[in-house]
C-alpha cells in the first residue's frame, strides 16, 4: 500500500546532493582561477629570468676594460688624452 504525501527523504537527499553539486562546481572555479594565476606567475617568471640573464650579460660586460673604454668611445664620444674624437658627418 502506497502512502500518498510528500516524500521528505526525496527531498533531502535532492537538498544534499544540490548542496555538493554547488561545493564542486565553486571549487572547480576557484581551482580555474588558481590555475590561471599560475600560468600568469609562470610567465612573468619566464619574463624575468631573461631579464636578469641580460642585465648579469651587461654587468659581465662592464667589468672589462675594454669594453668600457669602447662604450665610452662610441657613446659618449670620449677619446684618450692625445686622441681626436672622431664623428661622422650627418647626412
Amino acid at each position: 500500500m502506497k502512502r500518498k504525501g510528500f516524500n521528505w527523504f526525496a527531498l533531502i537527499m535532492f537538498a544534499v546532493v544540490a548542496y555538493f553539486v554547488t561545493i564542486l562546481v565553486s571549487q572547480q572555479v576557484h581551482l580555474s582561477h588558481v590555475s590561471e594565476s599560475q600560468h600568469m606567475a609562470d610567465k612573468r617568471l619566464e619574463a624575468a629570468k631573461k631579464e636578469n640573464d641580460r642585465l648579469k650579460k651587461q654587468y659581465e660586460e662592464l667589468q672589462d676594460v675594454e669594453n668600457i673604454e669602447r662604450i665610452a668611445r662610441e657613446d659618449l664620444g670620449l677619446a684618450k688624452k692625445g686622441e681626436l674624437p672622431y664623428q661622422a658627418a650627418a647626412r
